[in-house]
Parts: structure tokens; sequence; C-alpha cells
């Protein structure tokens, strides 16, 4: 069965009507971007409303974070610089009988490439959460300006590896006799 577009989703709902979603429709022509952006633009629907349809859409909770506590811990899950320009933010590790699992909010948790970036960081697999932009943006630099989170990368984890920097047969030989080799 298709998915069902937002604005009809809207409207089925009963938190639009017809007209309200033509207007909307004619805005994002004119204007272009998202139409849930462009309903609440004209102030048809609050975005919390919208984003929540959203969600329902895709099939993924959506969450205001607001004052949300975040655990240091959980920060230090992702690479502040995957945080702060990809604008998600970890809120949970949670264990499930499938493994472990990493609870983050984005702006778009339809955005494979963003979910392939977290689940490369953390090597956890991804529960996405909805979050408004302007929401996660406040909430980031609430939960970072003075925090400490580790540089980035799979490589910061505790159980990758720890190899020399050129394991080269060639490298490894000169590191073992270096005069005869020059």
């Amino acid at each position: 069965m298709a998915r069902m577009r937002i604005g009809e989703l809207l409207v089925a709902q009963g938190a639009i009507d017809a007209v309200q979603l033509e207007s909307a429709l004619a805005h994002q022509r004119r204007w272009g971007g998202r139409l849930g952006r462009s309903i609440v633009s004209l102030g048809f629907l609050g975005e919390p409303v919208v984003l929540g349809a959203v969600g329902a859409q895709l099939g993924v909770p959506f969450m205001e974070i607001g004052d949300r506590h975040v655990p240091p811990a959980v920060l230090r899950l992702l690479p502040e610089k995957l945080i702060r320009t990809r604008k998600v933010l970890p809120l949970s590790r949670v264990n499930e009988p499938r493994g472990a699992a990493v609870v983050v909010a984005l702006p778009d948790p339809a955005d494979l490439g963003v979910l392939d970036e977290i689940t490369f960081a953390t090597g956890l697999r991804v529960k996405p959460v909805l979050a408004a932009e302007d929401d996660l943006e406040q909430a980031i630099a609430r939960l970072l300006d003075g925090a400490t989170l580790r540089p980035g990368g799979f490589a910061y984890r505790p159980d990758a590896l720890d190899l020399p920097e050129d394991t080269s047969p060639l490298t490894l030989l000169r590191r073992a006799d270096p005069s005869s080799y020059n």
C-alpha cells in the first residue's frame, strides 16, 4: 500500500481542510521547501502537530527535546562534529534482544546517509526519533557547550584495534633492521 502524503494525512486527520491544503501547496510551489514548513509558515498548524504527522507517516516517534537531560556517557557515543554538522542528538543507549542500539533525535529520520554515519561512528543500531530542527539546535548548544566529547569516529571506540600506522611487510622489515634497507 502506498504511503499517504503528508497533506492528505493532515486532511484525513481533520487537522487542516482541503482549502488550507491547496493554499499550502501554492505557497510551496512559489517559495519551495517542504509542505509541512509551508503549513506552519501560513499559520495553519504548529510545528509539533505537523512533525507528529510526519513521524506517523515515517513510522518513527516525534519528540520535543526541550530541556531533556542527556547523560554525558550517551553524548560521548557520537563525535561532536557529527552532532553539530548533522544536527543529531543521541538520547539514550538501549539494550534489546537484537543487541544494543542508540536512540538518536534528528530532523530527517529518512536520511539513510546520516543513519549510516551514526551506525559507523557508534557501532550500534540506530533507533531514529524525529525532532524539530530548531529544537535540536537549541538542545545541542545547551548540552555541548562546555562538554568534553570524544574526537570522533570508530578509531576512538574502546574496542578499536591499536595498530601501527604502516604495517606493510617492507616497513616492518625496515623497523626490524634499519641498516640493511638504506
